[in-house]
């Protein structure tokens, strides 16, 4: 068979909606194959070209087994299945895009699936789920799932619901007429987090570094921008990191909205990949919108980013424990790896006379980072804001140092 379109969904539920995708999909020259993740009832109006049964057993059980167990279990079982199916039929080349359709339980049975396919793969969910209310985080991970909202729900081919499917469809198609393999080049990629708050750093740091013949990835540390980075990390894909922007790890200690995860700032050490780090943006914590803030964040230093962010300073016993732990993170690094601070200010607005400067915080943070810093680690104090270009050509001669030396 040619590779053709993974076209995923329960067919005891939404075997009608599949019909009516797959006739669409073929009518215009697409090839269609069917994957069935239902645990109950019978699969109706189409036929599927891999069984819920051969789901089933690719997870270790039988379908009667799955049936048996209650209804999340029975997901978390059918997932496991659906994820080494769906990498086989990839790696085979049977598949050449995935698209899954479902209420909640379908899409999110379908999504961990669809991430676990590579950057670059078109991959696709339409769900009532995908809506402003619900977190996108569980269907997208750290992957480029596309997130489709259904708009009525998944049952009946009606006025609405075919024209949702049929931009489904085109979608589709057209993302695997645009398809292209991502390919790094060896030896010259960086990876470089950056903020709104970070961005005249980077962006001068990116240009230095593109003239010396670097090619620069910027992910945007959310949450998820820094997990997505790290996975790259970990599979080989960068010659050095810049980490610019490592708030994630204030978030992550805090409980502010972009936390990173407990392994943020220990991927790249790990791995044994050159880094050089700077504490761009640990000075402030994101919380929600400015009236809504905890008591115990009213008394301190704000600044009002937009009506649902507002950006909390540290207290300067705060931003000594992230200098502590920043510091336990890189002593247990492998590889090579060089510490920046910019004296001026770790954010855009965290320079004198800013809504967030606190330069006794800053040095709290400072002082203990270089006290918990194992020896071995060279760790450079510049005189500007983290802003400044000059900063940014520090940061690019200090990298490229580490590199070579490497």
């Amino acid at each position: 068979m040619a590779s053709a379109i993974a076209l995923i969904a329960t067919l005891d539920t939404k075997g009608p909606e599949v019909k009516y995708l797959k006739h669409r999909i073929e009518q215009k020259g697409g090839a269609v194959r069917i994957i069935d993740t239902g645990m109950r009832g019978t699969p109706l109006a189409v036929q599927a070209d891999v069984t819920r049964e051969q789901v089933a057993s690719a997870a270790g059980a039988s379908l009667a087994e799955v049936e048996k167990l209650e209804r999340g279990h029975a997901i978390d079982l059918m997932r496991l299945g659906l994820v080494k199916l769906m990498v086989e039929e990839y790696e085979r080349g049977a598949i050449a895009g995935a698209l899954a359709i479902g209420g909640q339980d379908g899409a999110l049975l379908a999504a961990h699936a669809l991430q676990a396919l590579p950057l670059g793969f078109p991959k696709m969910i339409v769900t009532p789920i995908a809506q402003g209310s619900e977190p996108f985080g569980p269907y997208v991970g750290t992957s480029d799932v596309i997130v489709m909202h259904s708009v009525v729900d998944i049952l009946g081919v009606n006025a609405i619901s075919k024209k949702i499917f049929d931009q489904a469809a085109g979608a589709m198609l057209g993302a695997l007429d645009m398809r292209i393999d991502v390919a790094l080049p060896p030896g010259r990629t960086i990876a470089v987090t950056m903020y709104g708050n970070t961005t005249p750093v980077v962006m001068a740091a990116k240009q230095k570094l593109e003239q010396l013949g670097y090619e620069v990835i910027v992910f945007h540390p959310n949450g998820t921008g820094g997990r997505a980075m790290e996975e790259m990390i970990a599979r080989g894909l960068f010659t050095a990191v810049l980490d610019m922007t490592t708030h994630e790890v204030t978030d992550e200690l805090f409980g502010g909205f972009h936390a990173g995860g407990p392994e943020r700032l220990e991927i790249a050490g790990r791995c044994g990949v050159p880094q050089l780090v700077v504490p761009g943006c640990v000075d402030f914590i994101i919380q929600g919108a400015q009236n809504a803030l905890p008591d115990k964040y009213k008394n301190r230093q704000t600044y009002y980013f937009n009506p649902e962010v507002t950006l909390v300073r540290l207290s300067p016993a705060e931003m000594q424990e992230v200098g502590r732990v920043m510091a336990e993170k890189l002593n247990a690094a492998k590889g090579p790896v060089g510490v920046l601070i910019p004296l001026g200010g770790f954010s855009a607005y965290a320079h004198a006379g800013g809504a967030l400067y606190d330069a006794d915080g800053d040095r709290q943070f400072i002082d203990a980072l270089k006290s918990n810093l194992r020896s071995g680690i060279p760790l450079a104090e510049f005189d500007a804001h983290i802003n400044d270009k000059a900063f940014a050509g520090k940061a690019v001669s200090m990298l490229v140092e580490i590199v070579q030396a490497a």
